[in-house]
C-alpha cells in the first residue's frame, strides 16, 4: 500500500457518508444514497488494505480475529447490492429476513451475520476505524 493520500482519500470518503447516513432522514433518498456509497466505500479501502497483506489468508485472519474487522466482512458482503434494501429504522434487517435471502447468497448472508440487527452508522463507524488501523498495519 503506496499511496497515502489515496487511503486519506477513502477514509475521507467514509467519513462523509457516515455524516450523512447520519445527518438523513432514515427512509428517505438520501439516506439511502449514503448507506450506498458508504458501502462501496468500505469496500473500496478494504480491497486496498487487503491488497497491503503479505497474502489473502494473512488479511482474512487479522479481519477475523477483531470484531470490527468481522462487520467489514459483512459490509463487503453487500458489494455490487443496494445495501439500503437491507436496512429498516436505521439498522440492518435481521439474517432471516425474506428481504436478506431473497439478496444474498449463502456465503454473503453468512458474512452479513456479523452487522445483522446492528444500527448501520455504528456499523460503519467500527468499519472505519478497523480500516484506518489496518492501513497501518497492512505494509509492516
Amino acid at each position: 500500500m503506496s499511496d497515502p493520500e489515496y487511503l486519506a482519500t477513502l477514509l475521507s470518503a467514509i467519513d462523509g457518508e457516515i455524516a450523512r447516513i447520519s445527518a438523513a432522514e432514515s427512509g428517505s433518498d438520501e439516506h439511502a444514497s449514503a448507506i450506498d456509497d458508504a458501502a462501496d466505500s468500505v469496500f473500496r479501502l478494504r480491497e486496498k488494505v487487503k491488497a497491503g497483506y503479505s497474502g489473502k489468508k494473512a488479511y482474512y485472519l487479522a479481519a477475523s480475529t477483531d470484531p470490527k474487522g468481522i462487520r467489514v466482512e459483512g459490509i463487503s458482503a453487500l458489494h455490487g447490492k443496494r445495501a439500503h434494501e437491507l436496512v429498516r429504522d436505521g439498522g440492518w434487517m435481521h439474517a432471516d429476513s425474506s428481504t436478506v435471502l431473497e439478496a444474498l447468497d449463502d456465503d454473503r448472508i453468512s458474512r452479513y451475520h456479523a452487522i445483522a440487527g446492528r444500527g448501520v452508522a455504528q456499523t460503519f463507524r467500527d468499519a472505519r476505524e478497523y480500516l484506518a488501523a489496518a492501513v497501518a498495519l497492512a505494509d509492516k
